[in-house]
């Protein structure tokens, strides 16, 4: 039987702050597990080719850096924003493949928020 996330485990929430975005991504089976793993500011610059930049500050020892910066990038473009987007999602011991579900269903819940959003 396959792993399955637990039901309304992780929740992404979107609020307007004035004209920039707070993102906030958090989760996990044990409400007193969920924390801050990692923060990323996605911003306009015309220095970036794509018009915008991202600054990304991680826990130690925590990996949500590898969706905050992305994730980040992709809200600010579909907000035409600046976006903040703080994240961390926590289940004990999973496996390689576990842990790709847990990122694809973040991605899918950041996207159904932005979709609500716009």
């Amino acid at each position: 039987m396959a792993w399955m996330i637990p039901a309304n485990s992780i929740q992404c929430r979107i609020e307007r702050m004035g004209r920039d975005w707070l993102i906030t991504l958090t989760g996990g089976e044990i409400l007193e597990h969920h924390h801050i793993g990692a923060v990323s500011v996605a911003y306009q610059t015309s220095e970036a080719a794509s018009g915008w930049n991202v600054d990304t500050l991680q826990v130690p020892g925590h990996k949500e850096h590898i969706m905050t910066a992305p994730m980040a990038l992709e809200a600010a473009a579909a907000l035409n924003g600046n976006v903040t987007v703080a994240a961390g999602v926590h289940y004990d011991q999973l496996t390689a493949g576990q842990i790709q579900i847990v990122v694809d269903e973040c991605w899918r819940l950041l996207r159904e928020a932005l979709h609500h959003t716009e």
